[in-house]
C-alpha cells in the first residue's frame, strides 16, 4: 500500500505517524511524510529513511483578523502544495495524525478522491479533526470517551499507534528507585524548575537513578543546577531511547499528551500526571483523568502543587512498593494494545475498495 501520512508539529503527532509508517514499510507498502517543518520534527526525523516533505501553515483559531488572513493564505498555498504532491506520489490511502498539516494534505486528497482517515489522539476532540471528521472515510481515536465526538458508523477505537522502540526492554542499569521526568518531546518549563527547587530532597531518596528530559530549551539550565546541588542524574535535551529510559523507570512524573499517556498504559508505569495547563479545551486533563479513574495514576495541577508538597509525594511513591504496584495493574486493559494492526487492517481494506 502507498501511504501519504500527514501531521507533526508536537511528538504527540509526530511518534503515532513515524510507527504507522514503519509498520506500513514492514508490510512491504510505501510511505510519505508531510509535516509541518517545525524543529521537533527535524530533529526526529534526522535518522528516518522515509521521504519527508513540508507543509507549511499555521492554526486560525483564537487570532486576530489579520493573523487568520495570514494564516489562510499559507492554509491555501499548503493545500496547493499538498495537491500537487499527492497527485505525483499517488497513494492509495492519505492518513492525517493531526497537527498543521493534516488539515491541507486531508483536504488536497478528498479533492482528488483518494481514500482518507484521520486519528485524533487525546480524550477531548481537536477542532480541527471535528471539521475533517466529515470528509474522511474512517476516523481512528485512542480513548473509547473519543467516539461520542465523532459520526459512529465511521470511527473506530485502535489506541494509539506506538513505536517499537517505546516497547523495547532494556536492561535494568540499577537495584533502586528509578525516577523518570518528561516534559513532553518540548519540556516543560514548570516541571524544569520544578524538579530544580526539589533536587535537594531527590538527593535524600536512596538508591535514586535519575532521568530527566528537559528540551532543548532547558537543558543547560537544569544539567547545571543538579550538578551544584551534588545530584547524581541523567539529563537529556531529548530521549531517543525511550525504551531505556521506561525501562529504568518505577515512577514517571510527565505531562499529560496522548502519546505519553498511551506509552505509560502500555508499558504500565505507575505516574504522577501534571497537565499542562493551557492545552487547548484543556485536553491534557482528560486524557489523564482517564488514567486517574482507573487508578493507574495521580494527577495534580499546576497550581495544586507546591515543591514541599511535591517532595514529599515523591518520597512516599518511593518508599510505597505496593501502591506503585497496584497502580501499574490498575493501567491493564485501559486503551488497545494492537492499534497498529486495527488501523492497518482497517486502511488496506479500504485501500483495497478505491
Amino acid at each position: 500500500m502507498k501511504m501519504v501520512i500527514a501531521g507533526g508539529g508536537t511528538g504527540g503527532h509526530l511518534f503515532p505517524a513515524l510507527a504507522l509508517a514503519t509498520e506500513v514499510k514492514k508490510r512491504g507498502g510505501e510511505v510519505l511524510l508531510l509535516g509541518s517543518g517545525r524543529k521537533i520534527e527535524k530533529l526526529a526525523l534526522s535518522q528516518t529513511a522515509f521521504p519527508v516533505k513540508f507543509l507549511k501553515a499555521e492554526g486560525i483559531l483564537g487570532r486576530r483578523w489579520h493573523q487568520k488572513l495570514r494564516a489562510g493564505l499559507m492554509l491555501l498555498k499548503a493545500t496547493l502544495k499538498a495537491f500537487h504532491i499527492l497527485r505525483k506520489f499517488s497513494p492509495q490511502m492519505v492518513f492525517g495524525v493531526g497537527g498543521y498539516a493534516s488539515f491541507p494534505a486531508l483536504v488536497a486528497a478528498k479533492i482528488l478522491r483518494l481514500k482518507t482517515a484521520l486519528h485524533e489522539q487525546n480524550a477531548v476532540a481537536g477542532q480541527t479533526n471535528l471539521v475533517l471528521a466529515r470528509l474522511v472515510d474512517r476516523v481512528f481515536v485512542t480513548f473509547p470517551s473519543s467516539v461520542r465526538y465523532f459520526p459512529p458508523q465511521k470511527t473506530i477505537v485502535s489506541g494509539m499507534p506506538l513505536r517499537e522502540e517505546v516497547l523495547k526492554k532494556y536492561p535494568k542499569e540499577h537495584k533502586g528507585f528509578g525516577l523518570l521526568v518528561l516534559g513532553g518531546s518540548q519540556g516543560a518549563r514548570f516541571i524544569n524548575q520544578l524538579f530544580i527547587k526539589i533536587a535537594p530532597e531527590l538527593k535524600k531518596l536512596k538508591g535514586l537513578f535519575f532521568i530527566h528530559q528537559t528540551g532543548e530549551r532547558d537543558f543547560e539550565r537544569v544539567k547545571k543546577a543538579y550538578e551544584e546541588a551534588g545530584l547524581k542524574a541523567k539529563v537529556y535535551p531529548f530521549i531517543k531511547e525511550m525504551g531505556w529510559a521506561y525501562s529504568q523507570a518505577d515512577l514517571v512524573i510527565s505531562r499529560a499528551g496522548a502519546a505519553s499517556v498511551a506509552e505509560i498504559c502500555a508499558l504500565k508505569k505507575p505516574c504522577v500526571l501534571i497537565p499542562y495547563p493551557y492545552a487547548i479545551k484543556d485536553h491534557q486533563a482528560a486524557n489523564a483523568k482517564v488514567l486517574v479513574e482507573a487508578g493507574g495514576a495521580l494527577m495534580l495541577r499546576e497550581e495544586e502543587i507546591s515543591p514541599p508538597k511535591f517532595g514529599e509525594l515523591l518520597h512516599h511513591l518511593a518508599d510505597d512498593h505496593l501502591q506503585r504496584e497496584k497502580m501499574a495493574q490498575n493501567l491493564d486493559g485501559i486503551l488497545p494494545q494492537n492499534a497498529l494492526e486495527i488501523i492497518l487492517t482497517e486502511t488496506e481494506a479500504l485501500a483495497g475498495n478505491a
